[in-house]
């Protein structure tokens, strides 16, 4: 463990914590045509890196190399001989322990239809592959943004408990390295999502910890031999 890992984690939770209450507050609010729904947005994927990231370095502090890992398949229960009265909770959506591909934006050109118009849309498509129809799923949905929001609160919440998933994740892509390819890291290549030059200037505090999370979290995964 390096020096500045645990002042890193001690700084950056009050930051996170601020940031998950900020969208506890505004995100169920928006609605489709909310004028600040982008900012939100950008709001969230900027949680989502520093939680990531704060994960990992937490995982790598406390020694996830030595986390077992079980590979016998978990027994589930019978469902015959329980007994409840009350049907269960929801559980609340689960964080994503890793990031999605990285993707790159492209300027596509649409025919013009009876539903949508023509013209050029900014799209983001991953890499070497073609975009994608226009379609609703294009469009701001409040309730995608409720469930991810949902899921940082659960973090916040309980965050030694996804400090335990974030180590057995990294435990498992460890092992998978030895034997059969995998995903081995759990964070996405290049720049963090949500880190933007543009809004160093606005928001200098979060992103200043995210691009300093993001450096030491990758030191931390390469220490551990999980280099990208």
């Amino acid at each position: 463990m390096s020096d500045p890992d645990r002042p890193a984690l001690q700084r950056a939770w009050p930051i996170i914590c601020q940031l998950i209450a900020l969208l506890q507050i505004y995100v169920p609010r928006l609605t489709p045509d909310a004028a600040q729904r982008w900012r939100f947005l950008q709001l969230t994927r900027v949680a989502e890196s520093l939680v990531r990231r704060w994960l990992v370095l937490k995982a790598c502090v406390e020694g996830w190399s030595e986390v077992r890992v079980s590979t016998q398949p978990r027994r589930k229960a019978d469902v015959r001989s329980r007994v409840t009265r009350n049907a269960p909770r929801a559980a609340p959506p689960r964080f994503r322990l890793a990031e999605a591909e990285p993707r790159m934006p492209v300027w596509v050109y649409y025919p013009e239809t009876e539903t949508t118009p023509g013209g050029w849309w900014l799209e983001y498509a991953r890499t070497g592959t073609a975009p994608s129809a226009l379609s609703g799923s294009h469009r701001f949905n409040p309730a995608n943004l409720q469930r991810r929001c949902a899921a940082l609160s659960d973090v916040m919440a309980e965050p030694d408990k996804h400090v335990r998933r974030m180590a057995r994740w990294l435990a498992r892509a460890a092992d998978r390295r030895k034997t059969a390819p995998g995903r081995l890291d759990p964070l996405a290549i290049g720049p963090p999502p949500g880190a933007s030059r543009a809004q160093k200037k606005r928001d200098p505090e979060r992103q200043n910890m995210l691009y300093w999370l993001h450096y030491l979290a990758r030191q931390a995964v390469m220490r551990g031999g999980l280099s990208p």
